[in-house]
């Protein structure tokens, strides 16, 4: 059998003209290719969950959102897919706030930097599925922007999770720091009396 051992090391620089670089960065331990107009590209950016989920009122991470980022891996183009079910029991009718957070601690102390206000639904069970997708503008550094937007598709056409069948949400921070080492995740936190469950919950990410 043969071995291909590869020392880690923190994000690599660009190199020179007509040459990339591979590597296997220290806090991912995932490889990792530079080019030589910087540009990152990371292999097998995921995160899953293993187990359900109940979040009411308070606000909860939802497990297995989390991805963390080395710094310096963002870049202007870095995309990130969070796909998860929701299952929502008869209580609960108020508007309930899904966000982005970034930060070091990867629980709800991070920030919440891009918010999205889903509006109230109704005192039926219901279930759906949740896609939240972002984007960062740029530029790299203390003025970074991100932009997600939130889609929420469920079982009923008036009722249950929303009185609408599709929930269709946009949403762009203000500028923050994305040049610093932090966790990426969402968080939920329900409306009054709200009971929602989550069984899977799938993280993805390019262009790191």
């Amino acid at each position: 059998m043969a071995d291909i051992l590869l020392d880690v090391q923190s994000v690599a620089s660009a190199p020179s003209a007509g040459q990339a670089v591979i590597a296997v960065n220290s806090v991912t331990k995932r490889v990792q290719t530079v080019d030589d107009a910087n540009y990152k590209r990371t292999l097998g950016y995921v995160n899953f969950s293993t187990a359900a989920q109940v979040i009411t009122t308070s606000r909860t991470y939802i497990i297995g959102s989390n991805i963390l980022i080395p710094a310096g891996a963002l870049q202007v183009g870095t995309l990130f897919r969070w796909t998860f079910d929701v299952t929502k029991s008869a209580a609960g009718t108020a508007a309930s706030t899904y966000d982005i957070c970034f930060g070091t601690a990867g629980t709800t102390a991070d920030t919440a930097r891009v918010s999205f206000a889903k509006p109230a639904g109704t005192a039926v069970a219901d279930a759906g599925q949740v896609v939240v997708t972002a984007v960062v503008r740029g530029p790299v550094g203390a003025s970074g922007v991100v932009a997600g937007h939130f889609q929420l598709t469920h079982n009923l056409a008036a009722t249950g999770h929303a009185v609408i069948p599709c929930v269709d949400v946009t949403t762009v921070s203000a500028a923050f720091d994305i040049s610093a080492p932090t966790n990426i995740g969402l968080c939920l936190t329900g409306g009054a009396s709200d009971s929602v469950t989550i069984q899977l919950v799938v993280a993805e990410a390019w262009n790191l």
